[in-house]
């Protein structure tokens, strides 16, 4: 009986700690869902806030957004290309073959007069200092080879003959142009000094001066015929410096010895008018020879014409005579 009763206590003892395991379990299946859903509660709150970040983050990006930059490229191709002129501009006339011969003609009596004039006191024998006379004609060199070019940009021929010379884009060359332009005549005089002195010592070194002197003329040549065959009259240093000889027009506004180098185109133009009276005059003459030899033609045709109708009634006359 004793022993019954043990056995039975102890059943009732593991079915009460199975029961109690029981119980734990299923308290634990509870307890596990119920702290899982704060923690996922949690989560989800704090992912709120972030989100709402992000969006507040995101929208003054998307308000402060700048305008994309326009790349080099483009603005290379908005800028309008400079196009730099080219050709006679508007505006201006090219000077005739009357302005220009009286321009060269007062620029070679300017700088080679006085030079002329003692070379050939010199050339008669005569024995006298001629020292001034030299100086003076390096001094007028110099005036219209350098000092006007580069304080006007125009020599002595040119203010006579009211001419200047402008670029293509209407204003005045640089004075280099106008230095290298007014050295072509004296490189041609200096080449032909040259072959002359130099023409007897050719075998005894004077081959290098005597091919210099060559290369000087040639150059002259070469210019002349430049400027002869171009449409703008331009020589080799004016196509260089893209420049063109135009007529001037005095502005009125010059003073001082500017003035007075604008005084010395009334004497140019008075030169060109009683040029072209000389030449209306010599049409007019040579109309007159025309009018003249024409009518000469025309009586000495009329005379012919009527001796060849007077021959016919002549022989007439002789038959009728023969036959009575």
């Amino acid at each position: 009986m004793i022993l019954k009763f043990i056995a039975l206590l102890a059943q009732c003892t593991v079915e009460v700690k199975i029961m109690g395991l029981l119980d734990k379990v299923d308290n634990l299946d509870e307890t596990q869902p119920a702290k899982a859903k704060p923690k996922a509660a949690k989560a989800v709150a704090k992912a709120k806030p972030k989100a709402a970040k992000a969006v507040a983050k995101a929208t003054p990006k998307a308000k402060t957004a700048k305008p994309a930059r326009p790349k080099k490229a483009e603005k290379a191709r908005d800028k309008p290309e400079k196009i730099r002129p080219t050709g006679l501009p508007e505006g201006y006339e090219l000077a005739g073959k009357m302005p220009r011969y009286i321009g060269w003609l007062i620029n070679f009596g300017w700088n080679f007069g006085v030079a002329i004039g003692l070379l050939s006191i010199i050339s008669t024998g005569a024995d006298s200092d001629l020292t001034l006379g030299w100086i003076a004609s390096l001094l007028m060199i110099t005036i219209n080879w350098l000092v006007l070019p580069i304080w006007t940009g125009r020599n002595i021929g040119e203010f006579v003959s009211r001419t200047k010379y402008i670029n293509s884009s209407g204003n005045k060359p640089v004075f280099i142009h106008a230095i290298l332009n007014n050295s072509i005549g004296f490189l041609s005089l200096i080449g032909l000094i040259l072959l002359m002195a130099n023409f007897q010592n050719i075998s005894s070194g004077g081959m290098p001066w005597f091919i210099t002197g060559v290369v000087f003329i040639l150059f002259w040549i070469v210019n002349f015929f430049f400027k002869r065959n171009s449409d703008f009259s331009q020589g080799t240093i004016d196509l260089l410096f893209s420049s063109y000889l135009v007529k001037h027009v005095s502005t009125g506004e010059e003073t001082g010895w500017l003035a007075r180098f604008e005084s010395l185109g009334d004497f140019g133009d008075k030169w060109q008018q009683s040029s072209q009276k000389r030449q209306e005059k010599a049409a007019e003459k040579a109309k007159a020879k025309q009018e003249a030899k024409a009518e000469s033609e025309d009586t000495t045709k009329a005379k012919a014409k009527a001796v060849a109708k007077a021959k016919p009634k002549e022989s007439e006359s002789s038959d009728e005579e023969s036959e009575d």
